[in-house]
């Protein structure tokens, strides 16, 4: 009996074992496509976005490894911790083979799947997704997968997604010295200058002779790549090298579109509002489960009213209960050529009443800041704290030709801001400030 209990002891210490080894190969499955880099450069600065325009978030020291994401115009996204990701230059790292990375695919197995902004339950959640839905997984932790969500990333509970064979495959570039994969020659093709003061070289290199001082928003014919430099021809015939990383590529086709241009009074202008959430995209929740877009909706009724007594003419992206997808709404200011676009939404933190207030955010800094700042700076107004403007990478922002800004108007899992997120008259002072402020913004 002795000996027959030990074997048994034997074999579940064994079978132990043999799960925790699957286990940890099925984890390891989901990572080994993961391409990682190292830090060539002594200091490395993560940026918010893929340019030299966006700011700083982190610094990263020589030798570190990173994982790649995903990669823009020579710019890597990165990995930087299980909830944080950023932007690094390509030609500050060490990267001998960053050729084709592949992520798993898998299907979402259950309808009204929570997405989260990191892998706790209590996290803000992004989204919910539908049974069927694809995701592209990047990363398996204990019972969460990290996965592809807009330009960023997300986090949802390994039970709710089926892995499949299938794999999602974006192509990247050897860093060999060579970037004429940075751009193809089409006379369709322009090159933007995105700040005030950009040199024109003589040579592609930060040494070569300044043939001249570029402004922001001139258009130049794109002739060829030379290694991160591209050789182009000003309007006055006049050619060079610019930067590839301060400059943004365009069509002459959306030309007007890349740099619109803008009402010279509210009364002129062409408002897009954009309530957030609707449908089966209830948005974030109250203490007492209130959707976030029932009040999404209401505040943009009293703004549309009253920047239509001011003149404007005022678009909305819904005007009911109804389900509209992101690409749709940010489309809707680009068809319309729309003066401003105005996505209105309430915020909610991981913990209830840990956070209060009011953020603006922009995307793109040359077209969409100055917006963000006119409209926060009226927003001292109110009665909740105000907490500045942010870079957010939002895709009905990024995906806006137009100015364009996400506002977060009170956090309503916060006790306190809920209970002006409910009241007409804050709405009456939200809608105000955004008449004064845009007022302001089309002198």
């Amino acid at each position: 009996m002795k000996t027959f209990l030990h074997k048994l002891w034997q074999w579940r210490l064994w079978l132990i074992v043999g799960l925790a080894i699957l286990g940890s190969i099925g984890t390891t499955i989901v990572m080994a496509n993961s391409q990682q880099v190292v830090v060539q450069a002594n200091v490395l600065n993560v940026r918010k976005g893929p340019g030299l325009a966006y700011d700083v978030t982190a610094q990263v020291n020589k030798g570190q490894r990173l994982t790649v994401i995903d990669e823009r115009n020579e710019w890597y996204e990165v990995r930087l911790s299980e909830t944080e990701v950023g932007w690094v230059a390509s030609w500050l790292i060490k990267n001998t083979e960053v050729s084709a990375t592949s992520n798993r695919i898998g299907l979402v197995n259950e309808g009204s799947t929570p997405l989260y902004v990191s892998n706790n339950t209590g996290a803000k959640q992004l989204k919910q997704l539908n049974a069927g839905d694809k995701v592209t997984v990047l990363y398996q932790e204990g019972d969460w997968l990290e996965v592809k969500y807009e330009d960023s990333v997300a986090w949802l509970l390994t039970s709710k997604v089926k892995l499949t064979d299938q794999v999602e495959s974006t192509a990247k570039t050897t860093n060999t010295g060579d970037s004429s994969s940075l751009l193809t020659k089409s006379s369709n093709q322009v090159v933007i200058i995105d700040t005030d003061n950009t040199a024109l070289r003589e040579q592609p290199n930060a040494e070569a002779t300044v043939v001249q001082k570029l402004a922001a928003k001139t258009a130049l014919t794109y002739l060829k790549t030379v290694n991160q430099w591209y050789q182009v021809k000003t309007a006055a015939g006049k050619t060079g090298y610019v930067a590839s990383w301060v400059v943004s590529i365009a069509d002459k086709s959306t030309l007007d579109d890349t740099m619109p241009k803008i009402a010279s009074n509210l009364a002129e202008a062409t408002i897009v509002l954009d309530p957030g959430h609707g449908g089966n995209d209830v948005g974030a929740l109250s203490q007492t489960s209130k959707y976030e877009k029932s009040y999404t909706l209401a505040v943009a009724n009293v703004i549309e009213n009253k920047l239509k007594d001011a003149g404007a003419n005022v678009v909305m992206t819904r005007t009911d209960d109804s389900f509209v997808d992101l690409a749709p709404r940010a489309q809707a200011a680009n068809k319309l050529k729309a003066d401003a676009f105005i996505s209105l939404h309430f915020d909610s933190s991981e913990t209830a009443n840990s956070a209060t207030g009011t953020t603006t955010y922009f995307y793109h800094d040359n077209r969409d800041k100055k917006l963000a700042q006119v409209l926060n700076e009226q927003f001292n107004n109110l009665p909740l704290t105000n907490r500045g403007i942010e870079y957010g990478n939002f895709q009905v922002l990024r995906d806006n030709q137009r100015p364009a800004v996400l506002l977060e108007l009170g956090y309503i899992n916060n006790s306190k801001d809920f209970s002006y997120i409910t009241k007409s008259s804050y709405y009456n002072k939200v809608a105000n400030d955004i008449v004064i402020a845009l007022t302001n913004y089309f002198k």
